[in-house]
């Protein structure tokens, strides 16, 4: 038997166990929502301080971003093909990538870097929601700090779903309002005019270019989200297709929003663009629809860590006591995270340059290189050209060097004293 026959053989089986799954395009919505909400407002800041340069950056990341989210999508693909076990629902995929192409020690590696991954990302939305909505004026005289436990206790209740197939109008609302939120704040943009910009070029140094690939990196994550879309989809050797089209569309946002920004704002930028625009109706709607779409895509990004726990703690996969008890202290503890370190862009330029740079970019092309080059005589033949293993390479070296580096300036702006903000159980006045 070829290797095409056997392929066709398994994708019926895996279509067979998947059945009820959703298609590739809503896939592309999972995607594009749970990566378009996450950097967007802070591009024109990455572009402030490495300059024009950070264009190229920009697009030499997203080139690395969407392949390594095609090669983890057929990292999945050959597990399936491998291994039985995997052709039914599994709620530890990534971590399973892991375990087959290095060993134990990898898998445990890999699971710690998801949890720092989805838990920081979800702390940054919470941040980032309370910051917007306190900025719109005292509201019956709740406070940031308050802000922020309103919204855990309001998202409690999405994070006992299942897995994103219970989550399907979750995702087509965070994806419409990713939408609508990244268009509006297009058109703001323009309305502000321009300033002369090339005399900030000075402005750019290593620490800088460092936060600046961080801040990048953290707005093309999201590939620790990626396995678990696939293993929900009806065909889930369709994902290249989701990650193609999702990927396409959140570089058409991300260009326009970037440049524009810059352009208009200059060095006046803030690491949130919404704090450099002027205060009108129309700011105000384009916060309010950013504050649901956040709220909206916590659930469906911190889903897989919530998974990974319930299968290590051996948790039935049905809606329980268990599952709320669980799910609703990991909730409170990332609470705890939020009020202890209240500032989301020294978290965004952590996170982005440590455990999003390896989940989105390290880990896939390795996995991937690893998994091609493994030999059996059951296993059908993987070649791989050396152009391609050449290219996994340079986003392997890229991706340690800069997450190491970006890694490191994000640690000393978090502990350098001027920079320091209190935590909020210290910090009255927040």
């Amino acid at each position: 038997m070829n290797e095409d026959s056997k392929k066709g053989k398994l994708t019926s089986k895996t279509n067979e166990k998947a059945g009820k799954g959703f298609s590739f395009w809503f896939s592309a919505f999972f995607i594009l929502g749970t990566v378009a909400g996450r950097g967007y407002l802070a591009l024109p800041y990455a572009f402030l301080i490495t300059g024009w340069t950070g264009l190229l950056l920009l697009i030499f990341l997203f080139l690395n971003s969407l392949y390594s989210a095609v090669c983890l999508g057929k990292c999945w693909s050959i597990l399936e093909e491998r291994y039985e076990e995997y052709r039914k629902k599994n709620r530890r995929p990534y971590a399973s990538i892991a375990y087959r192409s290095f060993g134990k020690i990898m898998q445990y590696f890999v699971s710690f870097s998801l949890f720092v991954n989805l838990f920081g990302v979800s702390i940054i939305y919470l941040l980032l929601s309370s910051e917007i909505i306190v900025s719109m004026g005292e509201v019956i005289g709740l406070s940031y700090c308050n802000w922020i436990t309103i919204f855990t206790v309001i998202l409690c209740p999405l994070l006992w779903f299942g897995s994103p197939t219970d989550l399907v109008f979750v995702g087509v609302l965070s994806f419409t309002t990713t939408i609508v939120v990244c268009f509006a704040l297009i058109v703001l943009i323009i309305s502000e005019g321009t300033v002369p910009v090339t005399k900030y070029f000075s402005q750019t140094t290593l620490k800088n270019y460092a936060l600046g690939f961080g801040v990048m990196s953290f707005s093309l994550g999201g590939a620790a989200s990626y396995p678990t879309f696939q293993i929900d989809m009806a065909d889930r050797n369709d994902f290249h297709k989701s990650a193609t089209l999702a990927f396409a569309l959140v570089l058409s946002l991300y260009l326009p929003i970037g440049i524009l920004g810059f352009c208009a704002y200059g060095e006046k930028i803030t690491t949130n663009i919404l704090d450099s625009i002027a205060i009108s109706a129309f700011k105000r709607i384009i916060e309010i629809l950013l504050v649901l779409h956040m709220i909206l895509t916590v659930p469906i990004i911190i889903n897989p860590c919530l998974q990974e726990f319930e299968e290590l703690f051996n948790i039935p996969d049905a809606f329980g006591w268990k599952r709320v008890v669980l799910r609703s202290s990991i909730m409170i503890f990332i609470l705890f995270i939020c009020l202890s370190i209240p500032d989301f862009g020294k978290v965004m330029t952590l996170i982005g340059g440590s455990s999003i740079t390896l989940t989105t970019t390290v880990f896939p092309c390795l996995f991937y290189y690893r998994l091609t080059s493994q030999k059996s005589r059951s296993w059908p033949k993987k070649y791989v050209p050396y152009y391609e293993k050449f290219y996994l390479i340079i986003i392997i070296i890229s991706g340690v060097v800069g997450g190491a580096v970006g890694t490191y300036a994000a640690v000393r702006n978090i502990v350098e004293l001027q920079y320091f903000v209190p935590p909020c159980y210290i910090n009255e006045n927040k």
